[in-house]
């Protein structure tokens, strides 16, 4: 008869009391300055979708975020991140956003950090092609997902009650979440005030505090492995350092004119690859769309609301469409500027400090493809970042 042992058993559970029961205090002694430095710009997903490297970095001096989707992975000599170190700004800086990061997404990160927020200054970018008819979809949702804000934010009584609600509303329209039979419960007995589900409700809640604490020690896990594959930023300093606006503009177009061999202003490599084979295939793909009705709208009025309730002062930054590439996809002028006038007006009412880049929809070496801006566009988010740091205190 074949021998049963149950010590491969006793030592995975064993191994599993150590990893619950290890001190956080301990396990954050383990994390270096070194790493939180380098994980500002490695754009891991364990940093943004956790919570405990954004608050080492949010409790720096003079640390102003910069919030954003894809546009903040593509690095070149005047990306505001090597913009701010070659200069020596006054402020410091870190990256949250890759593809698909809307502003649903942020609002969680945001309510998250709402301790470490309170006077905090904040760059916020928002990107045209989040306000698709449809918004915010579960294909760009579900990776960026934070399983532990989400469940942070059931627990969260310090945040405004109806901002509270209305995200965790606008978060059960996902799959994603529905899936997680505890979270929707928690969320839907949240909704209805406990009365929804007061026996099944009180249960969720208690095994979704658990939940939480694994979620939050798991973060911490993570965390010891974050800031150790630095990306390569792309920096040369010369091309900023000690020069004035008007010289970094000059460097900009000069740096992109030998990298763009079309007439949209769109980097050589990717046009050669991306667009060229089927250019004619792309024509007037974009005749149907407009930017004026969708979903984002909402989710940005949360993202406004959640940085207010925080004591936060957000600069949001309006991104343009690249013009050239958008006329020949048939996405009109007049279409485009309906979206620059409504955001504009959405924007100003809000209260909070913005930037419209609208205006140099048309210019060359603004963009490095057919929608993330670069080279020049950085150069007028770097001096807009400088103004909003010095001015708006």
């Amino acid at each position: 008869m074949k021998k049963v042992t149950f010590v491969p058993l006793f030592v995975a559970v064993a191994l599993f009391l150590v990893f619950l029961f290890f001190p956080n205090k301990w396990l954050e002694k383990m994390i270096s300055d070194e790493q939180v430095d380098a994980a500002k710009t490695e754009m891991n997903p364990l940093v943004y979708q956790g919570k405990y490297m954004q608050s080492r970095m949010l409790q720096q001096d003079n640390m102003m975020p910069i919030l954003g989707s894809s546009e903040l992975v593509r690095f070149d000599p005047f990306h505001p991140y090597n913009y701010a170190k070659a200069t020596d700004a006054p402020y410091d800086t870190y990256l949250v956003g890759r593809g698909g990061m809307q502003s649903l997404v942020h609002f969680l990160n945001i309510v998250e950090q709402k301790k470490n927020l309170k006077d905090k200054k904040v760059v916020f970018i928002v990107s045209p092609q989040w306000f698709v008819k449809e918004g915010l979809d579960e294909f760009h949702f579900s990776p960026n997902y934070s399983m532990l804000q989400s469940y942070d934010l059931a627990f969260n009584n310090e945040i405004d009650s109806e901002i509270k609600k209305r995200g965790m509303k606008r978060l059960l329209t996902f799959d994603t979440v529905k899936r997680d039979t505890v979270l929707r419960t928690m969320y839907e007995y949240e909704l209805s005030n406990h009365k929804k589900y007061p026996i099944v409700g009180k249960m969720a809640m208690a095994v979704g505090s658990m939940t939480r604490s694994i979620q939050h020690k798991k973060d911490l896990y993570y965390s010891l492995f974050i800031g150790h594959d630095p990306r390569n930023l792309k920096a040369d300093d010369t091309l900023v350092k000690g020069r004035t606006f008007e010289q970094q503009l000059a460097n900009a177009e000069a740096f992109g004119k030998p990298r763009v061999n079309n007439e949209y202003s769109i980097k050589t490599s990717y046009y050669d690859k991306k667009v060229k084979p089927k250019l004619q295939e792309l024509k007037g793909y974009k005749k149907d769309e407009e930017y004026t009705n969708s979903p984002e709208y909402a989710d940005l009025k949360l993202v406004m609301d959640a940085f207010k309730d925080a004591g936060a002062k957000p600069m949001f930054v309006s991104i343009p469409m690249n013009g050239k590439w958008y006329d020949y996809a048939e996405f009109d002028k007049e279409r485009r500027d309906a979206y620059y006038e409504k955001m504009d007006k959405f924007l100003s009412k809000s209260g909070h400090a913005y930037v419209d880049l609208s205006k140099h929809e048309n210019e060359n070496y603004v963009f490095t493809d057919t929608l993330h801006i670069g080279w020049k566009g950085w150069v007028y988010m770097d001096h807009a970042m400088d103004d909003f740091w010095n001015h708006n205190r």
